[in-house]
């Protein structure tokens, strides 16, 4: 191994290279710290390790790979400087970009406000999308590829390599990237749910999934929407982050593999990071028919209660919409003291959700119900859909069947036997249900009429379908209410839903 001295006359040279630290170690190559002294530029040198310098095959192959990552011209992504063969040594080297890797960022503890972290994403995805579009294979992205230079400009380590594209390893990139981004992401801001939903969506694997042009195209807008009003153009995109930890410049700790790729059994894994949980496309809704219908009009019910996910990008999309016409879901006889339509603790319980822990003492997951939102959101979510919130006898409609056993606490679609014979999950336990129409208890014929819930929660499984909960006002907020959407017309497909906070 090289020495690492300070006196450089004491460090190995290779051709018009002096060598330095060593960096990493791989099956079959060593990277180090190096010099072009002619030019006197620092550069990063990967070097074949002499016991495989010694096969041709091998060193053909090296050779390739250096060829293809030559073959990448972007300038978000690291240049190739040039393939050597010095006596025993077969080596190349490539551009030493300037910064601090996003592990070290993310270790140190920095968070971005969304405009910057939308920035970061955008930079990213447009490097990305360049790769795709000329067909280039890579090895997998790992967080100390990604490197925040000057001016906060992201550039990529080049990662091409002599093969074809393969669907795992976009995968595997998609979901680190957007893991490791929302790590990073500075929560409670304007823009942050809009940012957080961005990252969820390239982090899906359904057939809607945003493709890396899609993703840069959205973080685009969503940073114009952003800006506008704001003067965050004019300021430095780090400083607009924060530090739990100290401040200072950050060396980058080379070694430490965040988001390591593991190779076993024929699958690619993530070793070192919780994978955070993904939303599912739980947009299925069932057919009611006019027989069983109490209006003889047939209908369209959820399949699953509204999600969490589902939620937050309703939150996202009124963000979007200028302030003066954010009004454009409520109820007309919306109390004007009510401002906007996050669900009470939204922060700590979208966070949990987010990151699949706990919150009020419940798993969490994006797949669960949202909950604590009163008559007014749920209305206005519904409106925003295209829908409604069903009627109590459309509810009990689509509740027709057998009695269902109450379902404890979790994902919508993971509800066991509470579930109709039509497919309607979650009817009888999860979270009670907001209704359309305020109703009178028949227990006390002489009361007024109130806002009314359908279905037993994990919180009163008991009644089961035949629960009813009737609240003191529509602005009740409790942890195990939510509600369902209904409408005359089926949801459009998700592939043509796309991004939905795009303005």
């Amino acid at each position: 191994m090289p020495p690492s001295g300070d006196d450089p006359d004491s460090r190995p040279q290779w051709g018009d290279y002096r060598v330095g630290d060593l960096l990493t170690r791989g099956a079959r190559t060593r990277t180090y710290r190096a010099e072009q002294i002619t030019v006197r530029r620092e550069v990063i040198l990967e070097q074949l390790r002499p016991a495989a310098a010694s096969d041709p095959a091998t060193v053909e192959a090296f050779v390739a790979d250096v060829r293809a990552k030559a073959a990448v011209h972007y300038p978000g992504i690291g240049s190739v400087y040039e393939a050597v063969r010095e006596g025993e040594h077969v080596f190349y080297t490539r551009e030493k970009l300037p910064g601090d890797s996003l592990e070290a960022l993310s270790d140190a503890g920095t968070r971005f406000a969304p405009p910057v972290l939308l920035e970061i994403l955008r930079q990213a995805a447009e490097a990305m999308a360049h790769l795709e579009e000329q067909g280039a294979a890579t090895l997998p992205i790992e967080p100390r590829h990604l490197v925040l230079g000057p001016q906060n400009v992201l550039r990529l380590v080049n990662l091409a390599v002599a093969d074809e594209p393969d669907a795992l390893v976009t995968r595997h990139d998609r979901h680190l990237l957007a893991e490791l981004l929302l790590d990073c992401l500075e929560e409670g801001l304007p823009g942050a749910t809009r940012a957080a939903t961005l990252l969820q969506q390239l982090a899906s694997d359904g057939d809607d999934a945003p493709s890396w042009a899609e993703v840069a195209a959205s973080a685009t807008r969503l940073i114009g929407s952003l800006e506008h009003g704001r003067a965050v153009a004019s300021q430095p995109l780090r400083d607009a982050g924060s530090r739990r930890k100290g401040p200072g410049s950050l060396p980058v700790v080379a070694g430490v593999l965040l988001g390591l790729l593991v190779v076993a059994g024929g699958g690619l894994f993530l070793a070192g990071r919780h994978k955070a949980p993904v939303a599912r496309p739980l947009d299925g809704m069932v057919a009611i028919d006019a027989s069983a219908s109490p209006t003889g009009v047939p209908f369209f019910i959820d399949a699953e209660e509204v999600t969490i996910a589902e939620y937050a990008e309703f939150l996202g999309a009124l963000e979007i919409i200028e302030p003066d016409h954010r009004d454009a879901y409520d109820h007309p006889d919306q109390p004007a003291t009510k401002d906007g339509h996050r669900p009470a603790d939204w922060e700590a319980l979208y966070t949990a959700a987010r990151k699949g822990t706990t919150w009020e003492g419940l798993p969490m997951d994006l797949n669960c119900p949202v909950v604590n939102v009163d008559w007014w959101d749920a209305y206005a979510y519904a409106d925003w859909r295209g829908g409604r919130l069903p009627t109590e006898k459309e509810w009990a409609a689509a509740a027709q069947g057998p009695a269902l056993p109450g379902s404890g606490w979790g994902a919508v679609d993971a509800s066991g036997n509470d579930r109709t014979a039509a497919g309607v999950r979650g009817l009888a336990g999860n979270v009670a249900e907001w209704v359309r129409d305020p109703s009178r208890n028949p227990a006390f014929p002489m009361n007024p009429k109130k806002p009314l819930a359908c279905g037993g929660s994990y919180r009163a499984p008991a009644n089961g379908l035949r629960a009813r909960l009737w609240l003191p006002s529509r602005e009740v907020r409790r942890p195990d209410l939510g509600f369902r959407v209904l409408r005359e017309i089926v949801r459009k497909p998700v592939e043509n839903r796309e991004l939905r906070t795009a303005p």
